[in-house]
């Protein structure tokens, strides 16, 4: 029986060692950064008046990209931060930090499992800009790690309903606009 135990403990041990991946995998350096673009192409079904939009995708204009730093060991601290390139109004986000929720360490939301492409970990946080069409808004940021070391990003800002053309800078400007994007994002070198 002393034997099968010891048996068993080795297989944990070895289970815990090798079938778990470490969330430190996912820390971006000072040479290195997560970028992708925006997913969702053009939905002209979905898009009022020929808008540049798609039925996931709201302000954000197609080919956006965002760059992520980011840190899970510092989630509850100072996480990283969020840029996005390839606007024609200017940036929505420029090293707009990821500011944590301090009471999601305490409640199951904090936890929340989302189904589907082999994510790890989840995580949820603001980002309020500084400057550009969001500039003092709250911008809802919930991140997902990838088996493989990828990241996915979604960025809600508003409902959704406010659906703005993002090539009409006087409606991006006046910061009215609703937004809603998916970016898939990959460990690039700057």
């Amino acid at each position: 029986m002393l034997r099968g135990m010891r048996r068993c403990s080795w297989i944990c041990v070895l289970i815990a060692a090798f079938g778990c991946d470490t969330l430190g995998e996912f820390s971006t350096g000072d040479g290195d950064v997560y970028r992708g673009e925006i997913v969702g192409v053009n939905d002209p079904l979905n898009c009022p008046d020929g808008i540049d939009c798609s039925f996931i995708r709201r302000g954000f204009p197609s080919g956006v990209t965002l760059d992520l730093t980011f840190d899970p060991e510092l989630q509850y601290e100072n996480p990283g931060t969020i840029s996005t390139s390839g606007e024609d109004c200017g940036p929505t986000f420029t090293n707009t930090p990821l500011l944590p929720i301090p009471p999601l360490a305490h409640d199951q939301l904090g936890l929340y499992e989302f189904p589907g492409g082999g994510r790890i970990r989840n995580y949820i946080f603001v980002a309020r800009p500084a400057a550009g069409p969001l500039a003092g808004r709250d911008a809802m940021v919930f991140l997902s790690l990838i088996r493989g070391g990828d990241i996915e990003v979604r960025v809600i800002a508003g409902p959704g309903l406010v659906i703005c053309d993002p090539a009409d800078c006087g409606a991006i400007d006046a910061g009215q606009c609703d937004y809603f994007g998916v970016f898939g994002l990959h460990r690039e070198e700057l």
